[in-house]
């Protein structure tokens, strides 16, 4: 047994030793260790923005080759990169759309092949991603004024597209899913897109300049042999249009390519000026011809009646002269619907209570009626807006807003008069209430004048019910039809749109 460990350690000595009388060069420093500073974290740019990049890297004394990337902060981990520079120093000219990217750099040495790589995020956006859309028009046609808290941009499509849209304005739509064809890849992208609606134009318009990016003539598979435009309106992932008593119905879809009005709802129907669009579920519509609450979907060549039941849904005998939409929780925008219907011929007035969330037209949205007293100041108004938070319906008297209280059938005056000359031309309540942006929520009753030609737009707050003074007034040329508020998030873009 000793002799073993002897005999071991002797080894192990002689081998030390060897070592140590070695003459040969070996080279023991730390591996390469590339640092790459000089580069913000995140950059927040605007397109046709230009980012000066400038890296350090050390060690100094080394032969690198370099490369940037940019990719969406979505795509998955395996996702192919773009590479859109071999230079060290880079003015980088910013060419993409409104996003947020990964922008990485990679500094590799060519002697070890060891590199460095950095990722900052690159947040792309523009003066208007967030702001109000005042849709207007005037003796030459229909435009959009554009308000932010820091850019207006008047007349937004004549600047940018240097025309207006044909005829009176009807009204907005906004879509995160619309398909264009970029010239630069040879591909079909998606694009955030606002259809703009007049009496004889329809327009998609890019979200983020305002271009027109399809026309009333290439958004049509059929085009309309009248050029008679009588509204815009939103489904569950679809985008509508009624053109000469006829609906016509776009797919928006994030996965399949739908550029077009290609479907048509037959039939001989008229429909009511007024409707009610949660966006998640089927529109709600009235035919004034048979009197009759109906729908129209991307799943049916027809116009869809519900079926009926009690109240009954169906040949009512009754004219609609106001609808609007109600939200009993801040996450069930348009949950209900109310609609004020006058029997045809007669002067009674009746309150509907609907299901604004219509899933199918198997079922019956009408919940209940209600009489309503024929001397109310409310019926006889021009211009009403529902407060989405409670039964009041909003209208003017003389100049004067009143509150009706469909609750208890009775009607008071607010402290809100307009100045002589003004002529209301729009009223709605704005109820914005996105998840996870509280502190930009607001109920507002937005109330849009004229006079001599120029419009002012008020917004209110709203507060239990009570109407305060305007908190904003925005100021402009023609006479509005419709106010949107859009803003976009890290999560997507939210409007205020519910009509």
């Amino acid at each position: 047994m000793n002799t073993k460990i002897y005999a071991m350690l002797g080894l192990t000595l002689f081998v030390f030793a060897s070592c140590f009388n070695d003459d040969s060069n070996y080279d023991y420093a730390d591996p390469l260790d590339i640092q790459v500073e000089g580069i913000q974290n995140q950059y927040t740019v605007s397109t046709g923005d230009i980012i000066q990049l400038r890296p350090v890297v050390t060690p100094a004394n080394r032969d690198y080759e370099y490369f940037w990337t940019i990719t969406p902060a979505s795509a998955q981990t395996a996702a192919a990169v773009d590479t859109v520079s071999r230079e060290m120093n880079w003015d980088y000219t910013v060419d993409r759309s409104i996003g947020s990217y990964k922008l990485r750099f990679c500094a590799k040495d060519k002697q070890t092949g060891i590199f460095a790589y950095k990722e900052y995020n690159l947040n792309v956006t523009t003066d208007m991603a967030t702001g109000w859309w005042i849709l207007k028009g005037d003796a030459d046609g229909t435009d959009i004024d554009f308000i932010s808290s820091s850019k207006e941009k008047r007349d937004l499509i004549y600047s940018v597209n240097g025309r207006k849209l044909q005829g009176d304005p009807l009204n907005l739509h906004f879509t995160l899913y619309y398909w264009v064809f970029d010239e630069s890849s040879l591909k079909d992208v998606q694009t955030n897109a606002v259809f703009a609606a007049s009496s004889s134009d329809v327009v998609a318009l890019e979200y983020f300049t305002g271009k027109i990016v399809a026309d009333y003539e290439s958004l049509f598979v059929d085009l309309p042999a009248n050029r008679n435009v009588q509204a815009l309106f939103s489904g569950p992932s679809d985008v509508h249009v009624c053109v000469d008593n006829t609906v016509y119905t776009m797919y928006n879809s994030r996965y399949n390519i739908y550029k077009q009005f290609i479907i048509k709802s037959l039939g001989d129907y008229q429909l009511s000026p007024y409707r009610h669009c949660s966006h998640a579920t089927l529109p709600l519509l009235f035919d004034e011809k048979t009197s009759s609450f109906c729908t129209v979907s991307r799943n049916s060549p027809n116009l869809d009646f519900f079926n009926d039941g009690s109240p009954s849904s169906k040949n009512l005998g009754m004219d609609m002269i106001y609808m609007g939409g109600k939200s009993t929780t801040a996450s069930s925008q348009g949950d209900v619907a109310l609609a004020v219907m006058k029997k045809k011929n007669t002067n009674d007035y009746q309150l509907f209570t609907l299901n604004g969330f219509a899933s199918s037209v198997s079922s019956n949205p009408v919940q209940q009626t209600t009489t309503l007293n024929s001397n109310l100041e409310m019926l006889k108004a021009d211009v009403r807006a529902l407060n989405q938070n409670n039964n009041i319906i909003y209208y003017f008297k003389n100049s004067k807003l009143y509150a009706c209280n469909l609750d208890n059938q009775t009607e008071s005056e607010q402290d809100i008069m307009l100045s002589a000359g003004e002529e209301v031309t729009y009223m709605e309540f704005l109820k914005y209430s996105p998840y996870g942006l509280n502190d930009s929520w607001f109920d507002y009753l937005a109330i849009a004048t004229v006079k001599d030609g120029n419009y002012k737009v008020y917004l209110h707050p709203v507060s239990a019910a009570i109407v305060l003074p305007a908190e904003k007034t925005f100021e402009g040329k023609g006479r509005v039809k419709r106010v949107c508020y859009m803003e976009q998030s890290r999560n997507g873009i939210y409007t205020t749109t519910l009509f």
